[in-house]
């Protein structure tokens, strides 16, 4: 906001980016022109002696509440880019390629390299379009692979290439394409650094258990930018600004996006701030829930609202990684890094799966944000999210209670085995709670009439039963609550109209308030 047609107008603007508009002894019904534009901020790139004189990025403020950094825009001639940071020495804040930060007008990032590795301690053969690593001869801790080696680029490394070497950290080349099965076989490897340019890395690292960490620099555009996959990381960029803050986090998949008036909520609970980070249901809650447990400590709330047609995924039932969990960190790769991969499985594939369907996509530009897009992608005149995290797009009552999908949940003990499902999530509660978080269990809304046929109410009461005696935390909502009739819900069956949303989010705050109570974390009203 830079301006407005009002002589007793003033603005002030906020360290936040935002401004505030105070209209003057106003006594009849005004009509206020407003002149607004986006601010820039101007970030600098330092090539810390690589090629390349300095670079400016004008970048145009807010899409998100983190800016993304450039790729490799420098080069140096024996060395490979790892990232960012904002002292040349690497002592200040780090931030890998195409990582986001809190960037200040007119600060300075710059660039951090790594020397390769002797090319003398390689092995090569000519390929079809470059150099075919067969062999690493070296003993060293850190590997960097050369980007050339004779003169041609670095395209392969071949299987059993790195066998029993005692590297426990390599960093490879953006020239990359292959990382064939089994080339790093029996390496203690804890850290590796890529590129999003390689393609094939399925089996590469089968046999190094002691992976920890994995570095995804970003050396092409993104392709989800703007899609509700990319909420993730705008609302994990919320969580990190209030990791020193007293928070209620609300977490499944697109239910909870569509599900809560978050406004509400947060008004209901002044002690709190409110965070929405419900995405999509149909990936692995656990790598979700770890990186969202980064970013809590005592006092604050999870509320859980697993998705019963996910409950695979949503019970953390599974180790493995898919291809959309990488959809969910692309806009943010850093966050990527945050994982201990030794608690997942089916990590490179997965990578792989991702990077193969990116390759056939459309390149777009971290500017993107999905507050200016619909569910379908259509661009909106009004943001389609708030601060919080909610989808607000206005969505109306159905004309009809008929399922959307044909898809019956079922609603049965039988359906949720004690150490397939009730075991690894009362596991992933638990590392919440030792942390001082307090864990509620609440149900997601679903159609009525989109349930199994034995998911009878007798048989929906002994699962709610079972559920409240067996979870190692408390479920504070009613299953026969969840089940909504198809009018209040909207183009899926556990999507919720906006008025929809309004009556669960009335239903859910006393409930949530009696357990706070319970718990000692706000004081009764009474």
């Amino acid at each position: 906001m830079v301006g407005a047609d009002c002589e007793t107008a003033r603005i002030r603007r906020g360290q936040d980016g935002t401004a505030t508009l105070t209209l003057r002894d106003v006594r009849y019904s005004t009509a206020v022109s407003l002149t607004v534009e986006k601010s820039r901020v101007a970030l600098y790139y330092d090539p810390n002696d690589g090629s390349g004189a300095d670079l400016t990025r004008q970048l145009i403020a807010p899409s998100h509440l983190r800016w993304n950094t450039a790729g490799p825009i420098f080069s140096r001639e024996g060395y490979t880019l790892t990232g960012w940071n904002t002292a040349p020495d690497s002592s200040g804040t780090a931030v890998g390629l195409g990582g986001r930060l809190l960037a200040e007008d007119g600060l300075t990032l710059y660039a951090q390299w790594s020397p390769w590795s002797d090319p003398e301690l390689f092995r090569w053969e000519e390929g079809p379009d470059g150099a075919v690593v067969t062999a690493y001869l070296g003993a060293e801790e850190t590997v960097t692979v050369p980007a050339r080696l004779g003169g041609l680029p670095v395209r392969a490394l071949a299987s059993g290439a790195f066998a029993e070497a005692g590297c426990r950290r390599v960093i490879l080349p953006d020239t990359l394409y292959a990382a064939e099965p089994g080339v790093f076989s029996g390496c203690p490897l804890r850290e590796v650094w890529m590129f999003d340019s390689i393609r094939t890395v399925a089996g590469a690292f089968d046999g190094c258990g002691e992976l920890r960490t994995l570095h995804l620099g970003a050396a092409e555009p993104p392709v989800y930018s703007g899609t509700y996959f990319d909420t993730f990381s705008d609302k994990f960029d919320r969580l990190l600004s209030l990791k020193d803050r007293r928070k209620i986090v609300l977490f499944s998949g697109s239910s909870t996006r569509f599900g809560f008036e978050s406004a509400a909520i947060d008004a209901a609970f002044p002690g709190y701030e409110v965070v929405n980070m419900g995405v999509y249901a149909y990936t692995n809650a656990m790598p979700q829930m770890e990186l969202i447990l980064s970013c809590m400590g005592p006092g604050d709330v999870l509320v859980h609202c697993p998705e019963f047609d996910a409950s695979k995924r949503q019970f953390c039932t599974t180790t493995d990684l898919d291809a959309a969990f990488f959809n969910l960190v692309e806009s943010s790769c850093d966050t990527l890094a945050r994982l201990d991969l030794r608690r997942y499985s089916n990590v490179f594939p997965a990578l792989e799966a991702y990077l193969t369907a990116k390759a056939g996509m459309e390149a777009k530009s971290y500017d993107l944000s999905p507050a200016d897009f619909d569910e379908d992608g259509v661009p909106v005149d009004s943001p389609s999210y708030n601060e919080y995290g909610d989808y607000v797009v206005y969505r109306p009552n159905a004309h009809t209670e008929a399922p959307i999908y044909g898809l019956p949940v079922q609603y049965a003990v039988s359906a949720f085995p004690r150490e397939r499902f009730i075991r690894p999530l009362n596991k992933m509660y638990q590392r919440f709670m030792d942390k001082g978080v307090a864990v509620y269990f609440t149900y997601s809304p679903r159609n009525a009439q989109a349930v199994s046929p034995d998911s009878t109410p007798e048989t929906r009461a002994e699962l709610d039963a079972y559920l409240r005696r067996e979870l190692c935390v408390p479920v504070i909502t009613e299953l026969e609550d969840s089940l909504w009739s198809g009018v209040y819900l909207y183009g899926t069956d556990n999507h919720l109209s906006t008025e929809g949303v309004d009556i669960h989010t009335r239903r859910f705050i006393p409930r949530l308030r009696g357990q706070m109570i319970q718990d000692g974390l706000v004081e009764s009203d009474g």
